[in-house]
């Protein structure tokens, strides 16, 4: 049995494809903003039948396009992508076995490892994750049963070792890896919430967070420290922050915000006191989410009126436009939205958007594919 978790977003795409009706036109736009600097952007994602590489550069406001089905020998439904320092690693699954394929970003080298790791029967994947040296699974032993458990695989020796966390959890969720540690979040038998910190140097179990019925939402600030994010049950929002060497509480805070973020790591990013995160829409509503800010300081949270701005793009462009899912690219200071076009224009069935922090157009641009990954 296996399960390794996909993402939301690449199951809604291939589900819109099949319902596009394709029309024939074409228009790219590249808006002038001031303080912006020239930058590039890579963009993952997929049509029906393969998996694409898009490299964007802003100074001429063109972009490469790569079919990554017919350069890395990979197919649509691969099971996860994951990226670390700049390189693309694709889990697939076939003949009992996970299979990953990388390709690094800035040489173009490609690095196979067929048959990575079988699957035993009695073992149940859920997720997979890595750094340059090992891959983490996270898993159930004996199969049919939830007892959670990590196993790590050296790449070099394709060797490793299990470590047991707990017996009989309720849920697991999606793991982050940053600089060594690994942080995976789950849900105990009890209904009790728990965060535990391995780390690869150590090769062990280095922290364990205990939040009882609070569900915790974390990720790794600018600063390189632990930001976790808990509700209080009054609309309030608190964050406390850990270093991450002895895990020592830094400091506490608390915001009157209602934003419930999923448990778990945060699609979003703290940088200079701010931070940037996907606000979800009260609904019935045109859109689920759009980009926002929180000021860590004041309090001050805006939210940006993408809806508005994705209603002029489509006037102007004469497209309609459906979000797909948004990110903060810290690198370049902008949010990215993703979309699926109602209307597709010949092959173009998808594409994106860049919005600046004051809500400004930046870039917007059809594909031939749907974004389902930038590279930050």
């Amino acid at each position: 049995m296996i399960s390794i978790i996909t993402g939301y977003i690449r199951q809604i795409v291939l589900v819109l494809f099949a319902a596009i009706l394709l029309f024939s036109c074409s228009n790219d736009d590249l808006q002038d903003t001031e303080n912006i600097q020239d930058f590039n952007l890579t963009i993952i994602g997929e049509d029906l039948q393969d998996v694409y590489q898009y490299d964007y550069e802003s100074v001429n406001n063109t972009g490469t396009q790569t079919n990554l089905s017919s350069e890395l020998g990979i197919q649509n439904n691969y099971l996860t992508l994951r990226e670390f320092e700049g390189s693309l690693s694709f889990y697939s699954f076939s003949n009992n076995a996970i299979s990953i394929t990388q390709k690094n970003l800035a040489t173009g080298r490609i690095t196979d490892f067929p048959n990575f790791y079988t699957i035993s029967a009695e073992r149940s994947l859920v997720w997979g994750i890595n750094d340059e040296n090992s891959v983490y699974f996270g898993l159930y032993k004996p199969l049919g049963s939830t007892n959670l458990t990590l196993r790590v695989v050296s790449l070099a020796e394709m060797q490793g070792f299990d470590i047991s966390l707990e017996f009989g959890i309720n849920r697991l969720y999606e793991p982050l890896y940053d600089n060594g540690n690994l942080f995976i979040t789950y849900l105990t038998g009890n209904e009790n919430y728990k965060l535990i910190i391995y780390n690869a140097d150590a090769n062990a179990i280095v922290k364990i967070f205990e939040f009882g019925k609070e569900k915790p939402s974390f990720l790794i600030t600018d600063l390189g420290n632990l930001a976790v994010f808990t509700q209080d049950g009054n609309g309030n929002t608190n964050l406390e922050l850990f270093d991450t060497l002895n895990f020592l509480s830094i400091s506490t805070s608390i915001f009157s915000m209602a934003q419930l973020f999923e448990v778990g790591p945060i699609n979003g990013a703290i940088v200079n006191e701010k931070l940037y995160y996907q606000y979800v829409y009260a609904q019935p509503f045109e859109i689920e989410n759009g980009p926002a800010f929180l000021d860590l300081t004041s309090g001050d949270n805006r939210i940006l009126d993408i809806l508005g701005l994705i209603n002029k793009v489509n006037d102007d462009e004469g497209i309609i436009i459906r979000p797909l899912f948004g990110q903060y690219l810290s690198d370049i200071n902008l949010f990215a939205i993703s979309y699926a076009l109602q209307n597709a224009i010949g092959e173009e069935i998808g594409g994106f958007l860049l919005v600046s922090l004051d809500g400004n157009l930046v870039v917007q641009r059809n594909l031939t594919f749907f974004p389902t990954y930038f590279v930050d």
